[in-house]
């Protein structure tokens, strides 16, 4: 596959802040399309995310991971998770945008976390902390439980097993925002009694579409009361046994 100059990825960066009307120093559009191009380099080395070319991570994944900021008042200085990271998404480029945010990535795979902290610290990233670890875990140490005003949760697990990933992270009143895609409501439905127990509130929902036409959904979950001391319930129960 030929690689492709600089420029293009820094049009291409171009191209998403167009698409989601926002105006990008020259700073944001250098360090996305930094990451960009960082990410098809590594992977060469480590699966770090489905699309394998720059274009669909642009379209995709980059459009997807911003679309939060056309929609959502981050409150500056909040305190952002992205839980299930991955190869940094969609906590990465939100921290481009959210340079007064401090961005968690937390997340299980050795491999991608080691890349990930490598891209954070060749961007210069000061505001991201690279985490290798469970969420099981997180949720119940301090500074990490209830330490946080937003979680963020990008393809990582259906709604009813993610209610009781992220609300024990969450200040009181701090919102979980969840990625998902046309089937979202189906996991709504089906996580109302999870929510509901971890201390969660069904907010609203965003509906909106990618570049190339896909659906996709945002769903804000408003932590409304304290998660009982049981959440989260040891490694793998969640995802064995969802709260019903």
């Amino acid at each position: 596959m030929k690689s492709l100059s600089f420029s293009a990825y820094l049009h291409m960066a171009e191209s998403v802040f167009f698409e989601l009307q926002v105006e990008p120093t020259p700073g944001q559009l250098n360090s996305l399309a930094l990451y960009v191009e960082r990410l098809i380099i590594g992977l060469k080395q480590v699966r770090l995310t489905g699309e394998s070319t720059a274009e669909e991570l642009f379209n995709k994944q980059i459009y997807d991971s911003l679309y939060p900021i056309k929609i959502i008042p981050f409150k500056k200085g909040g305190k952002i998770l992205d839980l299930g990271s991955g190869g940094g998404l969609p906590g990465i480029p939100l921290s481009i945008v959210l340079p007064e945010n401090e961005i968690v990535l937390l997340d299980s795979n050795k491999k991608k976390t080691t890349y990930i902290a490598e891209i954070v610290n060749n961007l210069s990233l000061n505001n991201v902390e690279v985490i290798n670890g469970r969420a099981e875990e997180y949720g119940l140490l301090e500074g990490h439980r209830g330490g946080y005003d937003y979680v963020v949760s990008k393809a990582v697990a259906e709604m009813n097993i993610l209610a009781e990933y992220t609300l024990p992270f969450l200040k009181i009143r701090g919102d979980t925002i969840l990625y998902k895609g046309p089937r979202g409501e189906q996991e709504l439905i089906a996580a109302a009694g999870a929510i509901k127990v971890c201390g969660g509130e069904y907010l609203q929902s965003h509906h909106y579409k990618l570049p190339g036409g896909e659906e996709r959904v945002l769903y804000i979950i408003r932590k409304k009361g304290v998660t009982p001391d049981k959440y989260p319930r040891r490694i793998g129960v969640p995802n064995k046994k969802p709260i019903k």
